[in-house]
């Protein structure tokens, strides 16, 4: 019997009400997060493709949730996906990546809601595909797209890709060498000439298989054109630019679910394990003071994020639903939004990752308890989108109105 839902945060809200779909499948990911927490720390130390893990949210149904229905999927919001994942992240946040990142292409196909996309939903949904990408190769240079007929050739380096080795499709980025102009093709990672190498060693974010491609000759079928945008060298329009803010988004929501993972951790460590400092005037560790004090801390900035977060997602939801209509102005306003929400979410994770220690005491730095992980998953990802750049962003944006250029990263 699936795990009943009461609420989102750590704070309960007792003025919430969730519908009974969105009851049913957090209980689902709180189950699976379960799971995955049980044996995190081995996992992560081993470092293996997470071949299992991904077998794990297939079978509980968790990659089809946010599919439309027309395509047979569960069709519920893109909401509920970020909810979905935020709760995978506080027991793994690689796994929580990499669903992550699938509900991202899934819902940029449904936001293209071409004929292609619509027959790339329908086979994902009935073969429960998981979606992955190898991003843009910033320093390599982007992949390369040659014609041929009905075929496209693909050939270039990507030095990270995460979840591609364990996805069934890509979501691929490349510049067509004829005409300069931006396409999104779907690749095979089975394909010929594709090569996934096996160099991620990294902080954290060890189970993410953001591995490197390869792609030398790569053959595909023109019919799996996703689309064809502006030449690189242009603004591209507002309604192809709202793509990246998904990820964005969920970078966000990863890192909250770090900080809420850390501290059910950690408080769960103070209650079992911890003692009180010897000139502490108190017998317990849960009745010290600045442990307490601590602990509100954490959790207010917890908070705080989440509330950042929620609303940088209901904003987007806006934003998706103006279709073709979406203005520059609308899409700048979203992604200052969902901005200062990562760079919220991000500096509260690496704030309450390092400084839970603080309240779990000596013995919690021993290995065997993994409490060190959430500080280096949140590192992690913190360097793949530098907060400076961010800040910086946004202060422009509020002082000045100057609007953030599209591009990869914002």
């Amino acid at each position: 019997m699936v795990r009943r839902v009461t609420d989102l945060d750590l704070i309960a809200d007792p003025s919430l009400s969730l519908p009974a779909e969105w009851e049913h499948w957090l209980g689902v990911a709180d189950e699976v997060a379960d799971e995955l927490r049980s044996d995190a720390v081995e996992r992560e130390a081993a470092a293996d493709l997470p071949e299992a893990e991904v077998e794990l949210l297939r079978s509980r149904g968790l990659l089809g949730i946010a599919l439309p229905a027309a395509a047979g999927g569960d069709g519920l919001p893109f909401a509920l996906a970020a909810q979905v994942t935020r709760r995978i992240a506080r027991a793994d946040a690689s796994i929580a990546h990499i669903l992550g990142y699938h509900y991202g292409w899934t819902r940029i196909l449904a936001h293209y809601d071409t004929e292609t996309t619509r027959r790339m939903l329908a086979a994902t949904a009935a073969q429960k595909w998981l979606w992955a990408s190898p991003g843009t190769a910033r320093h390599t240079g982007p992949i390369r797209l040659r014609r041929d007929g009905d075929r496209m050739i693909l050939n270039g380096e990507v030095g990270f890709a995460t979840g591609a080795p364990v996805a069934q499709r890509l979501f691929t980025q490349v510049i067509d060498a004829e005409s300069g102009r931006l396409n999104v093709v779907a690749v095979d990672p089975a394909a010929q000439g594709l090569t996934i190498g096996g160099d991620w060693d990294m902080l954290g974010q060890r189970l993410t298989a953001s591995r490197s491609l390869s792609f030398v000759d790569v053959v595909v079928p023109a019919r799996e054109l996703i689309a064809e945008l502006g030449p690189v060298t242009e603004l591209q329009d507002p309604f192809a630019s709202v793509a990246v803010l998904n990820f964005q988004l969920m970078f966000g929501v990863i890192q909250l679910g770090i900080t809420e993972g850390a501290l059910l951790e950690a408080r769960a460590f103070t209650r079992e394990r911890s003692m009180p400092w010897s000139h502490a005037s108190v017998s317990e560790a849960g009745e010290d003071p600045f442990i307490l004090n601590g602990y509100g801390e954490f959790v207010a900035a917890a908070q705080s994020a989440a509330a950042a977060v929620v609303r940088g997602e209901r904003r987007l939801q806006w934003l998706h639903d103006q279709g073709t209509a979406v203005t520059a102005e609308a899409r700048a306003a979203v992604a200052e939004a969902i901005a200062g929400a990562k760079i919220t979410a991000t500096t509260t994770a690496l704030t309450v990752t390092s400084g839970i220690y603080d309240l779990t005491g000596a013995r919690s730095a021993g290995t065997k308890y993994g409490l060190d992980r959430f500080w280096r998953n949140a590192r992690t990802l913190s360097l793949h989108d530098p907060i400076a750049y961010k800040l910086n962003e946004v202060g422009r944006y509020f002082l000045n109105g100057e609007a953030p250029r599209p591009s990869i990263y914002r």
